[in-house]
């Protein structure tokens, strides 16, 4: 019974911060992808621009994995009216949402301007959706 307190917090702790796990992916900009908190994130060495019209691309190619079609993106503009990112909207079978999250980002090693995207496959995230999703940009960039 007394060691039920500590067990508790243990598990809600880790229920609220999660876990990041390395990943590989088709992407020979960038072979590992993080895991974490039900999306996979990944970079390339393209513009915004690239990215997101390899993602449409991606999206509309995906109906034999249960993709539906694209619904909608949202631009994201700096102040100065420059495209930061976007992000994409699809549905899946069974009204399952997926989420394509593209954003101007920069490489912590090189400092190389790069683009992080970040897939999410239904509320909870699905690791292998989300892993075919970039296997389809990778493809549509032309890599």
């Amino acid at each position: 019974m007394k060691h039920i307190l500590p067990i508790l917090t243990l598990v809600s702790t880790l229920a609220i911060t999660g876990c990041t796990t390395a990943v590989g992916v088709d992407n020979p900009d960038n072979s590992s992808a993080s895991w974490s908190g039900g999306s996979l994130t990944t970079t390339y060495k393209s513009d915004v621009t690239a990215v997101f019209v390899a993602s449409k691309r991606a999206l509309d190619g995906m109906r034999d994995l249960g993709i539906l079609g694209r619904v909608g993106e949202t631009e994201h503009r700096s102040s100065e009216g420059e495209l930061t990112g976007v992000t994409v909207y699809a549905r899946a079978i069974g009204d399952v949402q997926v989420t394509i999250d593209i954003n101007k980002a920069s490489d912590s090693t090189s400092g190389a301007e790069c683009t992080s995207t970040s897939v999410r496959w239904g509320t909870l995230g699905n690791c292998q959706q989300s892993q075919q999703v970039v296997h389809r940009i990778t493809q549509s960039l032309g890599r």
